[in-house]
C-alpha cells in the first residue's frame, strides 16, 4: 500500500483542485483537437500547392482578425459581468443586451461596407497580387460572421462553466471541418483548393452554430436595459478599438510579408505558425478555464499570488513543449512527412515559439485590466505598440523577410507583457493603500486614537 500512497495523494490533490481538474479536461480536448489538425497537416500540404496553402492561410488570418473587431469587444463584459450577478434573471438579461448590441453594431458596420463595395477597396489594399476575390467574397463574409458568433458562444460556455457542452461543440467542429475538407479536396482536386476550404469551413461552422446557439438563446431574458448596455459598452469599446491595434501588431507581419515575399515564403511562415499554435492552444485552454475562477476571486492580493505561482510553472512547461515541437518538426522533415520545400521553417520556429510564450504570459496579466475595469489602458497600450510594430515591420521585413516579421512580433509582445506587468503593480499598490486607509482612518493620530467628541 505504501507504494500506492503517492498515486492516491496525487489523485486526491487533483480531485480537490478545481482549476487543475478543469484545465486537464479542457486541455485534453484542445490537445486532441490540435493533435488531429497537426496529424492532418501533411494531407493539406499534399492536397494544396504551396501558393494555395500560403494564400488560404493569409485569407484565414484576415477573417479571424476582422472577427475580433466585429464582435465589438463584447466578450469581455460577458466574462466580467456574468459573475457580478448571481440571479439567473439578471444574467439572462445581461446576455440578451450584449447580443442585441452585437447584432445592431454588426448590421451598422457590415451592411454599408458590402452595399457600397468597400470590401473591394480593402482587398486591393491587403493583397499585392490578385486572389480572385469574387469567388471568395460571400464565403469570407459568412465565415467572418459565423466565427465571431462562435467566439461569443464559446466565451459564454466557458464563462458559465458548461464544460460538457464545450467538449461536444469542439469535437464536432474539428471532426466536421477536417474530415469534410480533406474529402472534398481529394475528390475535387481540379477545383480551386482555396475556395473549397473556405466553403467547407463556412458551411460546417454555420450548421453547428445554428444548433448550439439555440441553447445560448434559451437562457437570455428579453428585457432592454439602457444602463446595462452603457456599462457593457464602457468596458467593450476600448477592447474593440484595441483589437484594431492588435490586428496591426499580430497581422501586420503577414501584411508586409505579402508585399515583400512570394506565397512560397509566406507558406513557410504559416507552417511555423501552425506548429507554434500548440502553445496557443494551451494558452487559450488555460485562459478559458482560468477566467471564471479569476473573476470570482475578489481578494486582489490572493489573485496575484495565484497568477504568479501559475506563471512560474507555466514557463517551465512551455519551454519544454517548445523543445518537443522543434524536435518533432525536424523529424517530420527528415521522414519527408513535411515536404522538403518547407525546410526553412526550422530556422524561424524558435523565435515564434518564444513569442508565443510571451503572448501567453501577457494574456494572463492583461486580465487584471478588465478586473480593475481599466480597459482603456489596453487601448492606449495597443496604440503605442502598434506604432512600434509598424515601424519595425517596415524596417526589418524588407531586410530579413520572415525573420524580420518574427523579430517584430517578439519585440511587440514583450512590450505588451512589460507594460501590463508594471500597470498591474501600480493599481495593486493604489488599491492596497486605499483599503489600508479605510482600515486606519486616522493614520496621523498618535497611537491611532480618535479625537474626542
Amino acid at each position: 500500500m505504501s507504494g500506492l500512497s503517492p498515486l492516491v495523494n496525487a489523485y486526491v490533490k487533483l480531485r480537490n483542485n478545481l482549476l487543475l481538474r478543469r484545465l486537464l479536461t479542457v486541455l485534453s480536448l484542445d490537445v486532441l483537437v490540435k493533435a488531429s489538425s497537426f496529424i492532418l497537416l501533411p494531407f493539406y500540404l499534399r492536397l494544396m500547392s504551396q501558393d494555395q496553402y500560403g494564400s488560404f492561410n493569409y485569407i484565414l488570418s484576415i477573417v479571424y482578425s476582422f472577427s475580433l473587431v466585429l464582435n465589438l469587444g463584447l466578450y469581455i463584459p460577458q466574462s466580467k459581468l456574468y459573475h457580478d450577478y448571481t440571479d439567473p434573471g439578471e444574467r439572462g438579461q445581461l446576455l440578451y443586451n450584449i447580443n442585441v448590441i452585437l447584432v445592431v453594431g454588426l448590421t451598422l458596420i457590415v451592411l454599408p461596407v458590402y452595399l457600397f463595395n468597400m470590401d473591394y477597396q480593402a482587398v486591393r489594399f491587403l493583397f499585392r497580387n490578385s486572389i480572385h476575390y469574387d469567388r471568395y467574397r460571400w464565403w469570407i463574409l459568412l465565415m467572418s460572421i459565423v466565427n465571431l458568433f462562435a467566439y461569443m458562444l464559446t466565451n459564454y460556455l466557458y464563462t458559465a462553466e458548461k464544460i460538457s457542452v464545450i467538449k461536444r461543440y469542439s469535437l464536432l467542429r474539428v471532426a466536421g471541418i477536417n474530415i469534410i475538407s480533406i474529402l472534398v479536396l481529394y475528390f475535387f482536386r481540379h477545383a480551386d483548393a482555396v475556395q473549397t476550404r473556405l466553403m467547407t469551413i463556412s458551411t460546417v461552422e454555420f450548421l453547428l452554430l445554428l444548433y448550439f446557439y439555440s441553447g445560448y438563446i434559451r437562457v437570455m431574458i428579453p428585457a432592454f436595459s439602457r444602463s446595462l448596455m452603457l456599462r457593457c459598452l464602457k468596458i467593450a469599446l476600448p477592447i474593440m478599438v484595441s483589437a484594431i491595434f492588435n490586428i496591426i501588431i499580430n497581422f501586420g507581419d503577414k501584411f508586409f510579408l505579402e508585399k515583400y515575399v512570394d506565397y512560397r515564403q509566406l507558406s513557410i511562415y504559416y507552417l511555423a505558425f501552425s506548429c507554434v499554435s500548440v502553445i496557443s492552444i494551451l494558452s487559450n485552454s488555460l485562459q478559458n478555464v482560468w477566467l471564471p475562477i479569476f473573476f470570482k476571486e475578489k481578494d486582489l492580493n490572493r489573485n496575484i499570488r495565484k497568477t504568479n505561482k501559475m506563471v512560474l510553472r507555466l514557463v517551465g512547461i512551455l519551454i519544454f513543449l517548445s523543445f518537443v515541437i522543434s524536435f518533432s518538426v525536424i523529424i517530420f522533415l527528415k521522414l519527408k512527412v513535411i515536404p522538403s520545400s518547407y525546410g526553412e521553417v526550422v530556422y524561424v520556429l524558435p523565435m515564434l515559439l518564444i513569442g508565443q510564450i510571451v503572448i501567453c504570459l501577457a494574456l494572463l496579466y492583461g486580465n487584471y485590466l478588465t478586473y480593475f475595469e481599466k480597459t482603456s489602458i489596453v487601448l492606449w497600450t495597443g496604440l503605442l505598440i502598434s506604432a512600434i510594430s509598424v515601424g519595425l515591420n517596415m524596417t526589418l521585413i524588407p531586410l530579413w523577410k520572415i525573420y524580420g516579421a518574427a523579430t517584430t512580433s517578439l519585440i511587440s509582445n514583450i512590450c505588451y507583457l512589460v507594460i501590463y506587468y508594471f500597470v498591474i503593480q501600480y493599481y495593486r499598490k493604489k488599491k492596497n493603500a486605499f483599503e489600508k486607509s479605510l482600515d486606519d482612518p486616522y493614520p496621523d493620530e498618535i497611537n491611532h486614537q480618535k479625537p474626542a467628541t
